[in-house]
């Protein structure tokens, strides 16, 4: 009888770790390359990202130029987050931005012109 007790316990709590791990599994973590050369361009990249709707963290290392972001792929796809951030003027691995919103980006921020921003 305690070995049937038991093999329950273990097959209850295998079930529960394995509904964890799918709960778990939309959340994924990757990172790319986003253009930009300073703080200003950092809120800007971050903020597009935030207001992608999924998006659970974006921090942009102006030195890398890499963006690390935690989304719900469930909700999101990474070439919609990579299409926003292009919408904002900033360029991605796979997403250029288009002309027009790259010219709306401050002078300082326009680091296909070799911008060397202080912010």
């Amino acid at each position: 009888m305690k070995k049937y007790i038991l093999i329950l316990i273990t097959v209850f709590a295998f079930t529960a770790v394995q509904g964890q791990e799918k709960s778990n599994s939309k959340i994924k973590e990757t990172s790319f390359e986003v253009k930009g050369v300073c703080g200003e361009c950092k809120a800007r990249i971050e903020n597009a990202a935030m207001h992608t709707k999924g998006v659970k963290k974006a921090d942009w290392n102006k030195e890398t130029k890499e963006l690390k972001l935690v989304y719900n792929s469930q909700k999101v796809d990474l070439e919609t987050v990579k299409k926003a951030i292009a919408s904002k003027g900033h360029d991605t691995d796979t997403q250029p931005t288009d002309s027009t919103s790259y010219a709306k980006l401050p002078g300082c921020c326009k680091y296909k012109d070799g911008a060397k921003c202080g912010h």
